[in-house]
């Protein structure tokens, strides 16, 4: 259980370290506005978005914010290397935090 609440307290910095508009500070706001008219952009920031609100979802809709995460992924990927690293690592805290209250629900 410790190393389940560990991942999520990540998961959950990761996630928080992203401001309000859920640009990093360390990406230049020129440089976050012509990714923000990129498709994966739009689904990145629906699917990250919903992180503060992760123990009130559903279950049905957490299930689906991982396999959307899932099928992001691969995109993320193919990235430039500093978005690669910066969105890859944010994707995959939104995932594990999303993953950890589905199975945190399952042990219940």
């Amino acid at each position: 259980m410790a190393g389940r609440t560990g991942r999520a307290l990540v998961a959950l910095v990761l996630v928080a370290s992203a401001g309000p508009s859920g640009v990093m500070p360390w990406v230049r706001p020129a440089q976050a506005q012509s990714r923000a008219a990129e498709g994966w952009r739009k689904e990145f920031d629906e699917v990250c978005g919903k992180t503060q609100d992760a123990m009130t979802l559903p279950t049905a809709e957490l299930r689906a914010l991982v396999e959307r995460c899932d099928k992001l992924a691969p995109v993320v990927q193919g990235l430039g290397e500093p978005e690669r690293k910066v969105y890859a690592k944010r994707l995959e805290g939104c995932r594990n935090l999303y993953a950890f209250v589905l199975e945190s629900r399952q042990e219940r």
